[in-house]
């Protein structure tokens, strides 16, 4: 199969340059050919953008759907706090975004993101840190690094070439951020925020300058704490951030870079509402876990104080780069990341035969690491980039420790463990070639990715009387998964100003991993049925789409406009069927679904100092058949709208500096959604409102820049329904809730040496 996708791979390029040939421009000249942007690029390139965009990237020639937020836009659009990259993107077109809470610390869960609408079940799995899998959830390696040390965030949606698609899941797009390199000369950046809901945020980075024997490096600390906007406790109520960088050239063909990472968080969760809470936010706009005990186990699993979560954990990566000759490079990229800590939450499971109110304390402690070894060169006929991806991690997914506490009048009580299993690695080996060549004004890219992944064993055990033992039942050995990912891309200039391109790719998506506590929650129901955790295993696989897009590029200098069309097919997506031999509902990758739609971004310089810019998309997204979820047949989801997510969705922004003065007004349309598969529970559409004003003073008392910020979100104190923790086949009565943040202000000065 890998040779197959090779020979079809060179057969792609090879027609290309007999199209090419006949495209290119007869007068184009030898230097011009020269100048010519390729599909390798041995240099890091920083694009400002043609006609000045202080937002946004302009991108030229990429055979690929991608926008890329600059360093200016992050500090002017990237939200109210500099915590979650996720935030800056929410503007983009088929990007939503959502938290409980206004600065981005929710609950991991929660706290995600959803791209065409498809969702991230795992926040972090599609989060890339200069291309490398590093974050990832549950735990505090959602995100990592401090935005401030973050030089531009890059999304990617749809088919995505090989060498750019190296993580866990990229059916929903792709998310990478270019961490800023320590700089030049020596220098210090101290910024102090404060806001609603005491929110109080201070960071400090320390710049060294370049050393006497060429080594440049810098450190970061930042300490976050505010009070959740309802309700007892804190979100968060710490969370303590240390970031470092270090770069050093060892002549003119050797470069290596290392960044690391330390991260502490502890925080208290958001209270979900039913969909009826949902539709009186009136009453229930600030309806919150219980403040107090009262006595009674079934309200007391509510205190909001058996509802949090606390994790630390510690990250490593690094670049070492290899110039071979002047058109051909080698770099190798591991990295490391460390988590522990726990989550708990009250919820009702059996206990002895019988549901009880319990408080559940998911335990964790795992690594991840891995590393990319890849080879660039320009050759003759075409650009070579070929690489390896090797990744392994301890689970969690699925879980390995869930403990059980009863509620007394005492407080908690120990009461054995709910889920238990050894600790196991998933595996990913991942090989990939990817070929480019440009023929005058036609771009070709193309390239396979092979992925073959295996899936860690699960030795269960329980608990009979009270003795630890091996449960085969609720066990399963290693799983292994292979597949084949293509990617083509063609695109051709128009002009100087102007391209259309084309793109095909595959990729993968969430795996049926709740399958396993779902077994074990209900084990003895199963085992009388006679079903083993290795019966349902046989159905958990990867979700893999084809995605399609058509597009094009119009930057004129003072305006520009980006449309793209697109379409996917997705297969084995993760859904709840009914098994027929336990009368249960179980979670496989079985069900197929189809998304297609518009997007669009546009932007004009009506003067030199004023940007006006808008994004609007347009997305179906449904079941292609009935779902075999029910007792009595099929449910009736086919056509329906997947859950959480809108048809219709836009933003609008402005950017006007006079002088040293900015003001960045940026409004957001979320359209109708439905909080369920059937459809049957709407939710209205909904504006809002931020604006952020800055204000730069140079030279003042020696220092290099004084900047005062003023952030305003969601200006008008709009009551909507943010965050939902939904499956894509969520049913009617099941969909948590959670109110949207409220009116927020924040106030930040900031000091450059």
């Amino acid at each position: 199969m890998w040779c197959l996708c090779c020979n079809l791979l060179l057969g792609f390029l090879l027609l290309g340059s007999t199209v090419g040939s006949c495209w290119a421009a007869p007068a184009t000249t030898e230097a011009a050919q020269e100048g010519e942007a390729s599909a390798v690029s041995l240099e890091a390139i920083e694009v400002s953008g043609k006609g000045g965009h202080v937002l946004f990237d302009a991108k030229t020639d990429e055979p690929w759907t991608e926008t890329s937020l600059t360093r200016e836009g992050i500090e002017s659009i990237g939200g109210v706090s500099q915590g979650n990259p996720v935030q800056a993107l929410r503007t983009l077109p088929s990007v939503q975004t959502s938290s409980e809470e206004p600065y981005g610390y929710g609950h991991f869960f929660n706290n995600g993101v959803k791209i065409r609408g498809q969702r991230i079940k795992a926040p972090g799995s599609n989060l890339l840190i200069e291309g490398l899998q590093v974050t990832g959830v549950p735990g505090s390696s959602q995100y990592l690094f401090d935005m401030e040390n973050v030089e531009g965030l890059t999304l990617y949606k749809g088919g995505m070439p090989p060498s750019k698609s190296l993580a866990f899941t990229t059916n929903a797009g792709l998310i990478d951020y270019r961490l800023r390199r320590p700089a030049e000369e020596a220098g210090a950046f101290f910024e102090q925020s404060i806001g609603s809901f005491d929110y109080q945020r201070s960071f400090l980075r320390l710049d060294s300058g370049r050393l006497p024997g060429g080594t440049r490096a810098f450190a970061s600390y930042s300490f976050t704490d505010a009070d959740k906007w309802h309700g007892e406790g804190q979100s968060p109520d710490w969370r303590h951030n240390l970031d470092f960088g270090l770069t050093h050239e060892f002549g003119k063909r050797v470069k290596l870079e290392l960044f690391g990472n330390y991260n502490s968080i502890k925080a208290h969760d958001f209270r979900s509402l039913s969909y009826d809470q949902a539709r009186h936010l009136d009453q229930y706009d600030k309806y919150s876990y219980n403040s107090e005990l009262t006595g009674n186990a079934a309200e007391d699993i509510r205190y909001y104080d058996y509802n949090r979560h606390q994790f630390e954990g510690y990250s490593a990566l690094a670049n070492l780069e290899i110039r071979l000759t002047e058109k051909s490079r080698f770099s190798v990229k591991p990295y490391f990341n460390k988590t522990q800590g726990y989550w708990m939450v009250g919820v009702t499971e059996p206990v002895n035969g019988k549901k009880t109110p319990v408080v559940r304390k998911w335990e964790m402690n795992y690594h991840r690491l891995g590393v990319v070894a890849q080879y660039d060169a320009e050759l003759p006929l075409f650009d070579l980039t070929a690489g390896y991806w090797y990744h392994e991690q301890e689970r969690p997914g699925p879980p390995t420790k869930w403990k059980r506490y009863l509620v007394t009048s005492g407080g908690l009580e120990y009461a054995g463990y709910s889920l238990l299993s050894d600790n196991s690695k998933h595996i990913i080996h991942s090989p990939y070639l990817q070929l480019g060549r440009t023929f005058g004004r036609l771009h070709l890219t193309g390239g396979v990715r092979y992925l073959y992944e295996e899936f860690g064993e699960i030795e269960s055990y329980y608990f009979p009387g009270g003795v630890k033992t091996y449960d085969p039942l609720a066990s399963v050995g290693r799983k292994y998964i292979d597949k084949v990912l293509p990617f083509a891309g063609i695109s051709f200039d128009l002009s100087e100003s102007a391209n259309i391109y084309f793109t095909y790719g595959r990729n993968v998506g969430r795996t049926a991993f709740p399958a396993y506590p779902s077994y074990v929650m209900r084990r003895g129901k199963f085992a009388a049925a006679g079903v083993s955790l290795s019966d349902l295993w046989s159905n958990v696989d990867l979700e893999v789409s084809d995605h399609y897009d058509l597009g094009a590029r119009f930057d004129f200098g003072r305006w520009y406009l980006n449309p793209v069309l697109f379409y996917s097919r997705h297969f084995d997506k993760a859904v709840n069927i009914y098994d027929t031999t336990s009368g249960l509902l179980v979670n496989q990758n079985v069900a197929t679904a189809r998304s297609y739609g518009a997007e669009l971004e546009m932007g004009v310089h009506v003067m030199d100092n004023l940007l006006l810019a808008a994004n609007a998309f347009y997305n179906n997204f449904e079941f292609e058949k009935n779902i075999e979820a029910l007792s009595s047949g099929k449910l009736d989801v086919k056509g329906n709208q997947i859950a959480d997510t809108p048809m219709f969705g836009a933003s609008f922004m402005a950017d006007y500096r006079l002088g040293d003065f900015s003001i960045n007004p940026v409004v957001r349309y979320t359209g109708r959604r439905y909080g369920d598969v059937l459809n049957e529970e709407p939710l209205s559409s909904y504006w809002l409102v931020d604006l952020n004003l800055a204000y730069r003073l140079k030279d003042l008392w020696g220092l290099k820049e004084t900047r005062l910020k003023l952030n305003f979100l969601n200006l008008f104190d709009k009551k909507y329904i943010g965050a939902m923790d939904a499956s894509d086949d969520t049913q009617p009565g099941s969909m948590a809730y959670y109110q949207g943040a409220p009116f927020t202000m924040v106030f930040s000065i900031s000091f450059r040496i």
